[in-house]
């Protein structure tokens, strides 16, 4: 027996005789994913602690000065594309592993170190791309940087570029361990965000962005050589195989064509957000993006701990039926939940919007409108986790991806069209936005709904 296994085993005989009794009585696959949904939720909790950690030392010795402008600048323009690709390959390449591995082992083991070899190949080549040609664009101005968020942003590109290529393999090497249902890599994202905090606190104040620098990628490194360790040990082969042949199928590369289309709507959909909060009053766009952080906060925490525990087990189910009902019971589970976490979040909203936002500037004028446009915010909660959920059941269920194009089509549309009236008619401010990102949650998951009952009479039909 593991530790872990063993931790579960004590925490499980201190619950109460009747919860014991449920959680013997569950189902395989049910129990599977509690299990993992309690590590997750830990490791989540454990990474943001340190990535809170790391905001707070960064904010103590940097301010809000240009320097660690250009710094965050450069970080969020590399990182947002590897965010990308890390979601599409997790969508795609997991539940091809969880099934092949179970059906031919032996085959996977080849596969996965011909995909190893492709992994390396774009990793290495979108590392070099960055390195050369953004400080092209930077110099030209085309970014929008200047003076001396430009020059700090400058001297800490062409190194910095070198997290392309690392987190790259790191979300290959996550797919690895995720498909087998081990879940440290969730922890293991923290320590890009770990040797920060270190080297800040370490380096000599005279350092300038180097600690920001130097901490991020020693994190990055340090990231990638855990995974591939962590990797090693569950079995996973590591090796890349040379020459690397073809590995990915029409219908792989037709459904990450599909998830990186989705993404650009769903991104097109944040932008349009911007430009009507930008047309609004002076302190709509602020306040928004206070509430907004306190939500996408919440519902990152959801998204990771529920795909990626439900995931892994619903590829895993072989039989059509019962991984159905195993998505339509889970479904109605995270339902409730998620109606229970909308209620206190309204409950507690203003006391933790008071809490993290109201000193200096920030007023209680300020807390009351950020309070406001949070617990409508709140709203989408059930309908999200819900939505999040049947997603993973057709991911596992090796559909091609058409529906979740769809569905993010009309979750943007909904969003964009209920805005406009809102503010169009009523005259609301960002309370309209806040409004539109239900009607996206509620477009997305009726939309979703209607290609999962097309592609089930179809399923029935064949058979």
């Amino acid at each position: 027996m593991t530790l872990l296994q063993r931790i579960e085993a004590r925490l499980v005989e201190r619950l109460p005789v009747r919860i014991q009794a449920r959680l013997l009585a569950a189902h395989v696959a049910s129990k599977a994913i509690v299990r993992s949904a309690f590590w997750l939720i830990l490791f989540v909790l454990a990474a943001k602690l340190i990535a809170a950690g790391k905001e707070m030392a960064v904010a103590y010795r940097y301010g809000t000065s240009a320097m660690v402008e250009g710094y965050l600048f450069v970080f969020n323009l590399l990182s947002s594309p590897v965010s990308l690709l890390f979601s599409v390959m997790s969508a795609v390449l997991i539940p091809h592993l969880v099934t092949q591995q179970r059906e031919d082992p032996d085959r996977v083991l080849r596969w996965q170190r011909q995909v190893t070899a492709w992994v390396w190949l774009v990793a290495i080549v979108l590392g070099s791309a960055a390195a050369l040609g953004l400080p092209r664009l930077l110099e030209a101005g085309w970014l929008g940087l200047d003076g001396a968020a430009r020059s700090a942003a400058l001297s800490v590109l062409p190194w910095l570029a070198g997290i392309v290529t690392c987190g790259i393999i790191a979300g290959w090497h996550a797919c690895q361990l995720m498909s087998r249902q081990q879940l440290g890599n969730t922890f293991l994202e923290a320590m890009p965000a770990l040797g920060v905090l270190i080297a800040v606190l370490a380096w000599p104040t005279t350092g300038g962005s180097a600690p920001l620098l130097w901490g991020t990628l020693l994190g990055f490194v340090l990231q990638v050589l855990l995974l591939i360790g962590v990797a090693k040990v569950a079995g996973a082969p590591i090796d890349p195989s040379w020459p690397p042949g073809r590995p990915f199928q029409r219908t792989m590369m037709s459904n990450a064509s599909w998830l990186v289309a989705g993404q650009f709507i769903m991104g097109v959909a944040g932008v349009v957000d911007q430009v009507l909060l930008a047309h609004m009053s002076t302190g709509n766009l602020a306040t928004y993006g206070y509430a907004n952080r306190v939500m996408a906060l919440v519902l990152t925490l959801s998204a990771t701990v529920v795909g990626r525990a439900v995931l892994p087990v619903l590829a895993n189910e072989t039989d059509a039926a019962l991984r159905l009902r195993l998505t339509r019971l889970w479904a109605r589970r995270l339902f409730w939940l998620g109606a229970a976490g909308a209620a206190v979040l309204i409950a507690m909203a203003e006391p933790v919007v008071a809490a993290l936002f109201e000193r200096g500037s920030f007023t209680a004028a300020d807390t009351e409108k950020t309070t406001y446009l949070l617990r409508l915010m709140a709203l989408q909660w059930p309908l999200y986790l819900v939505g999040t959920i049947w997603a993973q059941w057709l991911l596992a269920s090796a559909h091609v991806l058409t529906g979740l194009w769809w569905a993010a089509l009309a979750g943007t549309a909904s969003k964009i069209v209920t805005s406009f009236l809102l503010i169009g008619c009523l005259g609301w401010d960002a309370e309209a936005i806040c409004v539109g990102l239900v009607a996206a949650t509620l477009g997305y998951w009726i939309a979703l709904r209607a290609s999962m009952r097309a592609l089930h009479r179809e399923h029935k039909h064949e058979r």
